[in-house]
């Protein structure tokens, strides 16, 4: 419902009468604007002045103040246009106030914009505190608080550029107000980083003589209201004509009125998701810088191109890395074969030796046309990839330069020699007559390609890991640094798609394991059974192009798959085999006709080539459960704070064989090795998105998720709005709730501690109450589950950690010091605090009693801002920061402290711990969270007792068999509480009752 539904007689008052400023006429400016109609007016009092509006003046198209535009309403609205010539409005601002709350009022403001901007203003919230939407919101308050109605107008901007003395008036008006009692002018300030009216004019120096002339009140007002928006740039850093040429499936979609502009496009989607904006700017290059991550996490920015233009100039970092500097393939093509020059003289001196006397099970075959550096080049990366045996076979198809003699800079390789190039296809069939009896696997692989380190052995990982895998290709980058296919696609008509072509090796959607239709001969490893049983390629697809395609498919026919993986990164010399490319592209389209007719059977019911379906086409396995993971961050075992338990989950789900995108709601601040080596291989993990691009990834992604796992409950609040607004032009899949931990439980033991009264009944409310339906809700503990029920949520489930048995060898005698271990992000969080306590509290008591023997090992994640100096220079504590493996501390320590006071959901760490075999003193609190009994599976104290708690701690240093005792009775916990079966079971069902079979 709008929250104003009145006619504009009703809505509009004169000063004084209303404290919505949007509905205030404003005699004296109404006269100023609008002098020959008014020309009467001149001593008519403000009631009259107001009367002529309502009259005449709406009849004339005039606005009844300067902060709704009348004309660019009717303008932006056709159909407030043409309900006014229908006579079912009096004026556009008469069909504002009857409803059209939620329609923009001014070129300068967006009401939708500044609701999705700001997600606390819902209807309930701006009506309860009296506003008529959220326009009146921001002229009253948005503005003075530096909230952004509009792109191209930031208020804290405008009132930085006033001069000091000024300030506190402009503060007290409003600064968007005042900015528009400035207008007309042409030497406003400039008012956002994404618009520059000094260079706008210097581009356009015709628009500065209409703005002195009155057509047009000031450079931003020219370039957000003229008729032809896509002839004019905003400011250097964009280009209209490049970036619709660059994109240009956008352009009908400008041309349907969806967005004004290329820009316009670029500023709500283009630039969240990495678009480039000029030739020359990268932004998903710039985003690779560490410090623009850094910023972007503390909203230094709105975005990449924002900190570009704000922070990263003026730093002088790289804008990107501009085209230019990546250079032109063509040119990077001749670096390619220049590199393949300068190792001849190596390859000349020191032959390339292949000789082996253990009998191979790899054989490669490698078939050559001349190109004779490309080849050396190729077989040293080769050499240097695989170390173990490889049956080399190398086929010279009618060769007239130095590969002739390649015998003499190839030690230990079968060479077959034909007069005439017959072709990759024959080539290879001939070569395969040669496999020797040990050959298990066979690489086909082009002879213009360099392999990046471990190429090889992770395509054989790959390929023996799984026997329902036949073949495996990898990640293939052409010359200049942009891919060339991350696996490919057959279509319905015969055509292909080399998934991702022109996009970066290290985009999200390349670099995680999938099946897919096939991959190219540029790299394909295959079961050599599996190419015998087949007899090879094809010999109807001679002498080359779509042999490797029409393989990939026999061998699906056969029943096994073919498999990306992106550990495999090939960089190509794209044809540099080929004599042209005019032939290639011959010699393709015969080849598609028939593979077409050979496969017409497999090819029915696929889609048709097209950009939307590439994202339901790259996967060629059968339908899996797609599942969106929505996280504060990426979840790395090494952040701790509930994030290990979250890896868990994603393991447990890829495990089940689902299709899950990890989708962090906060920048990513990891390096990518950290990213990539704490994932599981088959998920796909946007990590160079965050929460600004969600809505944009939804709706690009429309009708692909069977449900949305969100993480934490605070998040499903952050998502909800959007959920909500793509739930009217879309179905929107169900949303399953992890809870992990209930902050408001968090809190009431923090008011306890403090002496407050807390209602946590009102907390728990408060914290669910953005929930709207969820399909599932889980809790880490039936303790919190039970609370859940108590809020009316259905049947939540229960699911607590996941934990395999390791426990570490050293026996007692041979152990010594306790081990801190926990993440510490803030200095408010409940780590900081268990330990500070800890350290200040119980280890002197400790102290009193072991002597020298007391050591206190502290070890976890350190965020950014936390201080550790208190800890430092005390004699009884060592810290170790994050440790990657933490096995050999949990070996060396006798005891594990937890002296954690407040705590909501399971404690990890007790857990971790106990699994390792390591006895646990924790605080009563935590006890009662893992429903563990003290004396048999740990020991506890109460939390507000330093002295039971240092007690505790001696007691079991000095008893032995009471330690062997809690080792043994936690482990047999751990069995029986946390298997990994027993995981899957729970998230299965969950999956079951939520999703349904596939």
């Amino acid at each position: 419902m709008p929250l104003i539904d009145l006619p504009a007689r009703a809505m509009l008052k004169l000063a004084g009468e209303t404290l919505v400023p949007w509905a205030v006429f404003d005699p004296d400016w109404y006269r100023r604007t609008y002098p020959e109609a008014t020309a009467g007016l001149a001593d008519a009092s403000p009631e009259a002045v107001l009367e002529f509006y309502f009259s005449q003046g709406q009849a004339l198209g005039h606005s009844p103040n300067a902060l709704f535009d009348e004309a660019w309403h009717r303008r932006t609205y056709p159909g407030v246009a043409a309900g006014i010539v229908e006579g079912a409005y009096a004026s556009a601002f008469d069909s504002y106030c009857r409803g059209g709350g939620d329609r923009s009022p001014h070129w300068l403001f967006e009401e939708m914009a500044y609701r999705r901007r700001h997600p606390d203003l819902t209807d309930e919230t701006l009506h309860g505190a009296g506003f008529a939407n959220g326009y009146d919101h921001f002229l009253r308050d948005g503005s003075r608080e530096g909230r952004i109605g509009h792109a191209m107008f930031d208020s804290r901007r405008y009132v930085a550029a006033m001069p000091e003395e000024q300030r506190p008036a402009i503060l007290a008006r409003a600064p968007f107000r005042h900015f528009l009692e400035q207008l007309p002018s042409r030497t406003v300030p400039q008012v956002s980083a994404y618009f520059d009216p000094e260079w706008y004019l210097g581009r356009y120096p015709e628009i500065a003589a209409a703005i002195d002339a009155g057509f047009w009140l000031c450079a931003l007002h020219h370039y957000l209201c003229n008729d032809t928006p896509r002839d004019f740039d905003p400011l250097p850093e964009f280009s209209e004509a490049y970036y619709l040429g660059r994109y240009p499936e956008l352009v009908p979609v400008i041309d349907a009125g969806q967005f004004r502009n290329g820009y316009a496009h670029f500023l709500r989607h283009g630039a969240l998701e990495l678009r480039a904006p000029r030739e020359d700017i990268d932004l998903a290059y710039y985003m690779t810088h560490e410090e623009v991550r850094v910023d972007l996490h503390r909203s230094l920015a709105a975005d990449a191109f924002a900190h570009l233009l704000t922070l990263g100039r003026p730093a002088g970092l790289l804008t990107a890395e501009p085209v230019q500097q990546r250079m032109a393939e063509p040119q990077t093509k001749a670096l390619f074969r220049r590199k393949a020059e300068l190792l001849l003289p190596i390859v000349a001196r020191s032959p390339l030796s292949f000789a082996t006397t253990a009998p191979p099970t790899l054989a490669v075959v490698v078939v050559v046309h001349d190109k004779f550096p490309l080849t050396m080049m190729a077989l040293a990366s080769l050499r240097a990839n695989h170390a173990g045996p490889i049956q080399l076979i190398l086929v010279d198809s009618g060769s007239t330069d130095q590969t002739q003699f390649i015998t003499r800079f190839v030690r230990g390789a079968t060479v077959l020699r034909f007069e005439q190039n017959v072709g990759f296809l024959r080539g290879c069939n001939a070569a395969f007559q040669a496999l020797g009896p040990t050959i298990d696997s066979v690489l086909l692989l082009n002879n213009d390609v360099e392999l990046a380190t471990d190429a090889v052995d992770a395509a054989l990982r790959r390929l023996h890991g799984d026997p329902t895998i036949g073949a495996v290709g990898g990640k293939v980058v052409r010359t200049h640094g942009l891919l060339q296919e991350a696996g490919s696609i057959v279509w319905a008509d015969g055509t292909t798609s080399g998934y991702l072509r022109d996009a970066s090796p290290l985009a999200p959607e390349a670099n995680f394991v999938r099946d897919v239709d096939f991959c190219s001969g540029v790299f394909l490893l295959l079961r050599a059974d599996l190419l015998r049983a087949l007899d090879g390629f094809d010999d109807a697809f001679a002498p080359a192009y779509y042999e490797d395609t029409d393989l990939c498919m026999r061998v699906h026919a056969a029943g096994l798959r073919v498999v990306y993986d992106p550990s495999v990164v090939i960089h190509h010399h794209e044809y540099g085999s080929a004599t042209s490319t005019q032939a290639v592209d011959s010699a393709i389209a015969e080849r598609r006709a028939r593979f077409a007719t050979r496969h017409a059977a497999a090819l029915e019911g696929r889609r048709l080539p097209e950009p939307v379906a590439m994202l339901w086409a790259r996967d060629a396995g059968p339908r899996r459960r797609r599942i969106l993971f929505v996280e504060d961050q990426i979840p790395l075992r090494a952040i701790g704070s509930g994030f290990v338990r979250s890896n868990d989950i994603l393991r447990v789900l890829a495990s089940l064989d689902c299709a899950v995108t990890v989708y962090p709601l906060l920048p990513n601040g990891f390096d990518l090795a950290a990213v990539f080596a704490d994932m599981p291989d088959t998920v796909e993990v946007m990590h160079d998105r965050w929460l600004d691009q969600l809505e944009a990834f939804l709706l690009a992604r429309a009708g692909y998720y069977d449900a949305i796992w969100v993480e934490r409950t605070h998040n499903v609040g952050r998502i909800r709005p959007m959920l909500e607004r793509l739930g009217r032009d879309a179905t929107v899949p169900p949303v399953i709730l992890d809870t992990e931990a209930l902050f408001a439980v968090r809190e009431a033991q923090l008011a306890t501690r403090r002496g407050e009264t807390f209602d946590l009944d009102a907390a728990l409310d408060r914290e669910f109450s953005q929930l709207g339906r969820c399909a599932q809700v889980i809790a880490v503990n039936e303790a919190e589950a039970g609370l859940l029920r108590a809020l009316g949520l259905p049947d939540p489930v229960v699911l607590g950690h996941m934990r395999p048995l390791h426990p570490t060898p050293r026996p007692f005698s041979r152990r010594a010091g306790l081990l801190f271990l926990g993440a510490l992000h803030q200095e408010d969080s409940p780590n900081y605090d268990s330990l500070t306590w800890f350290v200040e509290d119980v280890l002197p008591l400790i102290e009193q009693s072991l002597g020298w023997e007391t050591r206190l090992t502290v070890v976890g994640f350190q965020g950014p801002e936390v201080s550790l100096a208190h800890f430092a220079d005390h004699p009884r504590i060592t810290l170790r920061g994050a440790v990657e493996n933490t096995q050999p501390l949990y070996d060396a320590h006798r005891i594990f402290v937890a002296p954690t006071r407040i705590a909501a959901g399971m404690p990890y760490k007790v857990h971790e711990a106990a699994s390792f075999g390591l006895p646990v003193v924790a605080t009563e609190l935590l006890r009662q969270q893992v429903g563990w009994e003290s004396g048999r599976d740990l020991l506890a104290a109460p939390h507000s007792d330093p002295a039971a708690f240092a007690a505790a701690v001696v007691r079991l240093y000095r008893d032995e068999a009471l330690w062997g005792h809690l080792r043994d009775g936690a482990l047999a916990r751990l069995e029986q509480e946390a298997s990994e079966s027993a995981y899957a079971a729970v998230i299965g069902g969950v999956l079951d009752r939520v999703i349904g079979p596939i």
